[in-house]
């Protein structure tokens, strides 16, 4: 059965049969009370089904903690606001995107719209939160069940390429809803925030005799038949700012493959490498450190 459906009594919806539906009719669909003269939603928004969008578990809300505040509120746009991704059997993913972020993040509902003769129906519905920037969207299999991949280009200083990494962030689909889970480590069960991986990172640390380390992060997820796992990559580079035509002399790489699991309470995983290796390398102070040999983990 259709959550929310939009349909043309006694024929055939012309625009459905192309696949070319009006942003507006995909913003009166999958929005509550969709004001097409002004371009607004209600605020605050909410779906189609009258869902909020903001969490609204407690436990859930707590551990995904997000203080960058809201931008002022705004008409939609169609060429801004609304990003549609062709599936398989006659099937979109919709993102309407109503609220905007100072963090470049994007908040709206995000539907699997189906394609009928007489107009549209939405067969899942949910709330996206992620940055806009060269988006990409996906479904993959995940344990039972399909978690929405969103990958996304997210930049420091949007003026300078060389702070911008794509960002990939998990949402699962229960039954007919995406609903955000945090990501748990899976053997304290503590906290490790949202489910949000960036693909690449690079963080200096200057110590202190004046040596830069470097820490350079490559992640890779496989989705095989409904298992997940995360590959990463850790290089550690010290630079002598002395010797600025030295190429940096590699301190260590390292490499580790791990489980990702889902569960009616969010995301399990082990710790990352790149956590446990900043918090063993990452001291300015400079110690008397043996070298492991490369590609130890």
């Amino acid at each position: 059965m259709a959550l929310c459906a939009s349909e043309v009594e006694g024929g055939e919806a012309l625009e459905t049969q192309s696949n070319d539906v009006p942003p507006d009719v995909w913003f009166a669909l999958i929005l509550k009370n969709y004001n097409a003269k002004t371009h607004e939603p209600a605020r605050p928004t909410r779906d189609c089904t009258n869902k909020p969008l903001e969490i609204e578990d407690p436990q859930v809300s707590s551990c995904i903690q997000r203080p960058a505040a809201a931008l002022p509120s705004r008409g939609l746009d169609a060429d801004k606001d609304l990003e549609i991704v062709a599936l398989d059997e006659g099937q979109a993913l919709v993102w309407v995107r109503t609220d905007y972020f100072e963090d470049g993040d994007a908040l709206g509902p995000i539907a699997i719209a189906e394609y009928r003769k007489n107009g549209l129906a939405i067969r899942a519905l949910g709330a996206l939160r992620a940055n806009p920037n060269r988006v990409r969207m996906r479904l993959e299999p995940m344990g039972q069940s399909t978690v929405l991949v969103v990958e996304s280009m997210v930049c420091t200083d949007p003026n300078d390429a060389s702070t911008c990494a794509r960002v990939m962030r998990l949402v699962p689909r229960d039954g007919d809803r995406f609903v955000e889970r945090p990501l748990f480590d899976e053997k304290s069960s503590a906290c490790l925030g949202p489910a949000t991986f960036p693909l690449t990172k690079v963080e200096e640390i200057k110590r202190e005799d004046g040596t830069i380390r470097r820490f350079e992060l490559a992640r890779k997820f496989s989705f095989e038949e409904g298992v997940v796992s995360v590959d990463e990559q850790v290089t550690i580079k010290d630079i002598d700012p002395a010797e600025p035509d030295a190429p940096p002399a590699i301190f260590r790489k390292a490499q580790k493959e791990r489980a990702l699991t889902l569960d009616g309470t969010g995301l399990k995983t082990s710790e990352p490498l790149w956590e446990s290796l900043m918090a063993e390398h990452g001291s300015v102070q400079v110690k008397a450190e043996a070298k492991p040999a490369a590609g130890e983990g």
